[in-house]
């Protein structure tokens, strides 16, 4: 979606109506990226695509259905392969009309904010959705549009936090009270901010790249260091490597003033240390329950490779609020 803002808002500036449509559910596929979506404006133009193109037609034939729509897309192993998929499935996609879409949406989309959106597919009058923005400039959740009444959209405003806590995108179909909502959350590009240098920071900038987070060292303190990692979104994580107990109180300290994931490295003994300056400094024990240390999953690891890899997978458990564990032990949807 946030690829596609700054079209939308042109094409609403010349005056053009347009449908936006995105996947929010799937069986198959071998995993999707959420975020995803495509525009198809009235002059046939557009911009960008679903599942490598196969599910665009599903937009355009869905014009005229109202204000939003929910289509389903089955797709067979041949057709997926030949669009670079791993493997056929059905995607469930959600096409909107752009004008029963809150303005503020493509607008906080543009501006990288992080953003939920609430669609309420089966109400026929427009508008239909309701928008919550983390809005950076005022430190406040703003909410605009509606999802039909008073009670609904204070639902829908509940879903809708939900989605701002996970911290990175994700859709959801959901059914409350007998109505069905499409909880969508968008999020900027993760930053990762590591403190402290060495093999185990050049493998973390090495997973980072792989998720194309954005991912920056810092191995001393200075007010640009205090400042980005107070800057640090739901979407991003500040993981401490450094055992100078200065600099990494610091950044901890910095951290926990922000809303993202914090893990720090060392044994049980050094995290006992760190949170006794911490709380030395009048951090209360809920606040250090938030640091993450020894930081990273239990899974064996023992090079900086393998320990950046459950480092990694920490912070994206966290972020999704999962327990992890093996899928094989599970039951419920493998793909988020």
């Amino acid at each position: 979606m946030r690829e596609v803002a700054e079209f939308v808002r042109k094409s609403v500036a010349a005056g053009h109506s347009a449908r936006v449509g995105r996947v929010v559910a799937f069986k198959g596929f071998g995993g999707r990226r959420a975020g995803e979506a495509i525009v198809l404006t009235e002059d046939g133009s557009s911009a960008g695509q679903l599942l490598g193109g196969i599910a665009d037609d599903a937009i355009a034939a869905s014009a005229g259905e109202g204000p939003a729509e929910l289509v389903e897309v089955a797709v067979g192993d041949t057709d997926a392969v030949a669009a670079g998929l791993a493997c056929g499935g059905v995607a469930t996609v959600l096409s909107s009309e752009v004008a029963a879409l809150p303005e503020a949406l493509w607008s906080a989309l543009a501006a990288d904010m992080p953003v939920a959106l609430v669609t309420r597919p089966d109400w026929a009058a427009a508008p239909g959705a309701l928008v919550l923005v983390d809005d950076a400039t005022t430190g406040q959740l703003e909410r605009y549009g509606s999802v039909g009444d008073a009670d609904l959209d204070e639902l829908a405003e509940t879903a809708a936090r939900g989605a701002l806590r996970r911290g990175s995108d994700s859709t959801e179909v959901l059914v409350t009270q007998g109505v069905r909502f499409v909880v969508e959350g968008y999020f900027p590009t993760t930053t990762l901010v590591v403190v402290g240098e060495g093999s185990l920071a050049e493998a973390l900038v090495a997973q980072g790249g792989m998720l194309s987070w954005s991912v920056a060292i810092e191995s001393e303190w200075h007010d640009q260091a205090d400042a980005r990692i107070r800057a640090l979104g739901r979407a991003d994580a500040l993981v401490v490597l450094s055992h100078d107990h200065e600099l990494g109180t610091a950044a901890l300290a910095a951290g926990l003033a922000s809303s993202c994931y914090l893990g720090a490295l060392g044994s049980r003994h050094t995290q006992e240390r760190r949170r006794g300056h911490l709380a030395a400094r009048g951090v209360a024990a809920e606040e250090l329950d938030r640091i993450h240390g020894p930081v990273g999953l239990d899974l064996g690891a023992r090079t900086p490779e393998e320990t950046a890899v459950s480092i990694v997978a920490e912070i994206l458990a966290h972020r999704s609020g999962r327990r992890p564990g093996a899928l094989s032990a599970t039951t419920g949807p493998i793909n988020g």
